[in-house]
């Protein structure tokens, strides 16, 4: 376990990172003094550090090291030769990757419920979080993301549960197994399983593996809570030495909805324990994956103890996440939307759920292939049946092309090629200005816009909004014309 002095001093390298920003603001919170750097400090990630009384300096340095600390917290985006990480290795002082200190500080003497999958984490463990909190069970909780419910990503909390994403992503360079795999997990949700990241596992078989060894340290006086519909996960649970209890959409599981009907915010949905009808509930999100993730919720409200009534209570006023189906507004009679999909399952689930909310306007799909798996090919030919539901599809450039390393390079202009010949009215346009004008000449009233990037797409979902608000109002289509191309 990890042992340090009354106030003693950590330092975090790479600490404007979601998580690691997050880290250094509870650490802060329970007295240490905390520095950090990174290469690149900017607001707000920094705005917020500083807000938070922790010292940052720009650039990486071996000086930044003087004094030595008392702690070293290496973030997973560090790789050997920082010059700070070698300082760290030369002279012997103490260091540790996030999982480690968040959980010897934060879930050893609390309640993890650990919220892992491919898709739906950030949504899950915020909503589980929020039904907690609306309850009065004063959860702690670490989310990767911006929760619209809380003012900030984490929270200490004083109640004995502590909801926790858990990311089967690597952990630091000195580290590497899912960051999962720290969590001590009491209650473990598992949302799905797909093939991911694929700068880091080789194929399904290698992240089975991970989740198989996340199962494997649940204790027997815990529960695992999984998707009942996923057919990776199924296959995974008869190994599991804790309780299991499924959820999904489907007959066999034990917590299971259905009679899901789409509503004005969002959708309604009956939820079931075995035989007993938990009760009517309502989420402002659309698409079933959002009904599974609710249930993974309800899963985590129903062992804290909660009651029917606080949970739909809790559901019905969960606002969700920043970037997760998060409304930007309508302007000029066209909605827009900005949200995380960044795989061609969660690109289908998200425009999916928007078709059967909207199934009568023309639908926009604005993607931008940012992560590290889409800088490769790998998923190239499953995007064209996940862009589906669209009816018009503009691609983005690849951020970081260089990530592709040795295999086949992901092509923006060959999938819209390809979409093209599918169907869709699909356009390649590298230049966030360039798809800023596209769709600032294109639009017109009734449309709906989704955007979907883990990254900063050149901030286009701004430009769109700014553009929108001083443009005349488009001629409004004819009474009776269908928005759909």
């Amino acid at each position: 376990m990890l042992s340090l002095p009354d106030k003693g001093h950590i330092h975090l390298i790479a600490v404007c990172g979601t998580a690691m920003g997050s880290l250094a603001a509870m650490l802060r919170q329970l007295g240490y003094r905390v520095t950090g750097s990174d290469l690149h400090v900017y607001p707000p990630m920094s705005d917020f550090l500083r807000g938070e009384g922790i010292e940052i300096q720009s650039g990486f340095a071996a000086e930044h090291l003087d004094p030595a600390p008392d702690l070293v917290v290496i973030g997973n985006a560090v790789s050997r030769g920082n010059p700070e990480a070698e300082a760290a290795l030369e002279r012997r002082i103490p260091y540790l990757c996030l999982p480690e200190v968040v959980r010897d500080l934060f879930l050893r003497q609390r309640r993890p419920a650990v919220i892992t999958g491919t898709h739906g984490k950030t949504t899950t463990t915020a909503l589980a979080a929020h039904l907690l909190q609306s309850a009065g069970r004063d959860p702690g909780f670490l989310v990767a993301g911006i929760p619209r419910d809380f003012p900030r990503p984490y929270q200490l909390g004083s109640g004995e549960y502590f909801v926790i994403e858990g990311d089967e992503y690597d952990s630091a360079f000195f580290a590497k197994y899912a960051k999962f795999l720290y969590y001590l997990p009491e209650v473990l949700v598992i949302n799905n399983i797909e093939f991911d990241h694929a700068d880091i596992y080789r194929d399904l078989s290698e992240i089975e593996r991970a989740f198989a060894q996340v199962i494997n340290i649940v204790p027997g006086n815990g529960l695992v809570l999984a998707n009942g519909d996923d057919p990776v996960v199924s296959r995974l649970l008869p190994r599991s030495p804790a309780p299991v209890q499924t959820f999904g959409l489907g007959s066999a599981c034990d917590l299971r909805a259905g009679e899901i009907r789409p509503c004005e915010a969002g959708q309604r949905f009956t939820a079931w324990r075995g035989g007993e009808r938990l009760g009517e509930f309502r989420v402002e999100m659309t698409g079933q994956h959002n009904v599974r993730n609710a249930l993974a919720a309800v899963g985590v409200g129903l062992r804290a103890g909660l009651d029917a009534e606080e949970l739909g209570r809790g559901l019905a006023s969960f606002k969700g996440m920043k970037r997760r189906q998060e409304p930007l507004g309508e302007v000029a009679g066209i909605t827009l939307i900005d949200d995380f999909a960044h795989h061609p399952t969660a690109v289908a689930a998200t425009l999916q759920g928007l078709r059967q909310a909207h199934p009568d306007r023309r639908l926009w799909a604005v993607f931008e292939p940012a992560s590290a798996s889409n800088a490769r090919r790998t998923f190239e030919d499953r995007y064209v049946e996940a862009f589906g539901p669209a009816d018009c599809v503009v691609i983005g450039a690849v951020p970081r092309p260089e990530r592709a390393g040795q295999d086949p390079p992901f092509s923006p202009a060959r999938l819209a090629g390809t979409l093209e010949q599918s169907g869709r009215r699909a356009w390649h346009l590298a230049a966030a200005d360039d798809i800023a004008g596209h769709l600032l000449d294109s639009l017109r009233p009734g449309d709906v816009v989704v955007f979907m990037s883990n990254g900063a797409f050149g901030g286009v979902q701004q430009k769109v909004v700014e553009g929108l608000g001083r443009a005349p109002s488009p001629a409004t289509p004819a009474a009776g014309t269908q928005h759909r191309a």
